[in-house]
């Protein structure tokens, strides 16, 4: 019953912070599609691809929420009360607890260790494929629109998903190139991680600014005409290498054993943040001892003043990390190791056996005084 409880509560919880947090999201690649940024085709597989990596972030905050919920329910219908007299012990409860604990910092630990660097890898990798499209995407039917760096004008009747463009004028000049080009149709293509434009069927015209200066005719450049079935133009601009992949898309094996500051604060963070969903959940059971007069939600605030009290030493700890000032050997095991001792209990049965200690040295010396009397 309690499993079904916490697994319940947690696919409840996690999938209202993934849709606040997908909005977000969709929110932001849409706003790129629009600059032309990001193909519009792609929006709804980078939407997928980033679900591993927004999964990792709301995982430890869906997981300590559900513990509250569960057990402070629990709590709250007196149902705690009635185990705890059928003598059932709240180390019985931590098992439970565990056992639903446990399988979740593997899945987060799976997908911040490989499943979010895959997805990652796999994002850039379909950017780079539509890449040919990226020139596309920035173009507007219908309109005269500059090319970079102001070196010329190109126009397209109609421009299709794929990236064809159909009755196409353009106007290029860079130096002593200048080119006007007309076509019914073309389309950008990719050909040695360059991008090159492909006409067919078309007018090729060499010269007409330097053919006329000022208004008065110049004989220094010939003009040339050409009519051509295909013509292929690399446009430098657009051209882009392939980008070196970045730290978070790199796989935590690969990244262990590096020198660099970078790459161990975020091996720290991906092999600790699994550990803080065992910490947060111990709490949340914890915190979510109420008294029968208190709500249900009465330490809701207390969990997320503590979720962010935990994100918050944890992210400070990677940015030490990063700039050195903090020791990449210990690295973020201190802040998991305090969080984990205070869900087990340690810092309160220390407290329980001081308070001990302190009632029976109490009664020793009454007891030696009443001899003494």
């Amino acid at each position: 019953m309690l499993l079904k409880e916490l697994i319940l509560t947690f696919l409840a919880v996690l999938s209202v912070l993934l849709l606040i947090t997908y909005g977000s999201e969709a929110t932001k690649l849409l706003g790129r599609a629009l600059d032309g940024r990001v193909p519009v085709n792609l929006v709804g597989q980078l939407l997928l691809l980033r679900l591993p990596d927004v999964l990792g972030m709301i995982m430890p905050l869906s997981v300590l929420i559900a513990v509250v919920l569960t057990f402070g329910r629990l709590y709250q219908d007196q149902e705690m009360v009635v185990l705890h007299s059928s003598g059932i012990a709240p180390s019985y409860f931590r098992k439970v607890l565990l056992r639903f604990l446990v399988p979740l910092a593997l899945l987060s630990g799976l997908l911040l260790n490989y499943l979010e660097p895959l997805a990652l890898q796999y994002e850039r990798q379909a950017l780079s494929q539509n890449e040919t499209l990226s020139p596309v995407a920035a173009l507007q039917a219908g309109k005269f629109n500059s090319l970079p760096n102001n070196k010329g004008v190109l126009y397209a009747k109609s421009i299709s998903a794929d990236g064809r463009l159909q009755d196409i004028w353009i106007k290029y000049q860079d130096g002593a190139n200048d080119l006007l080009l007309m076509a019914p149709q073309g389309q950008f293509v990719r050909q040695q991680e360059q991008i090159v434009l492909r006409l067919q069927n078309g007018w090729r015209y060499q010269n007409l600014h330097y053919a006329v200066q000022d208004g008065v005719p110049s004989q220094s450049k010939p003009i040339e005409v050409q009519n051509f079935v295909l013509f292929e133009g690399l446009l430098p601009e657009l051209s882009s290498a392939q980008t070196p992949l970045r730290d978070k898309d790199l796989f935590t094996w690969q990244l262990i054993g590096s020198d660099n500051l970078k790459q161990q604060a975020l091996v720290q963070w991906r092999l600790n943040m699994p550990l803080g969903i065992i910490a947060l959940g111990l709490i949340g059971f914890m915190l979510a001892k109420t008294g029968p007069r208190q709500g249900r939600f009465a330490r809701m605030f207390a969990a997320i003043l503590l979720f962010i009290a935990f994100n918050q030493a944890m992210v400070a700890g990677q940015k030490a990390l990063e700039k050195g000032l903090w020791s990449a050997e210990i690295g973020l095991w201190p802040i998991t190791g305090l969080f984990l001792l205070i869900g087990f209990g340690v810092f309160a049965w220390v407290q329980r056996k001081g308070q001990a200690w302190r009632l029976a040295k109490a009664k020793t010396r009454l007891s030696q005084h009443k001899e003494r009397r």
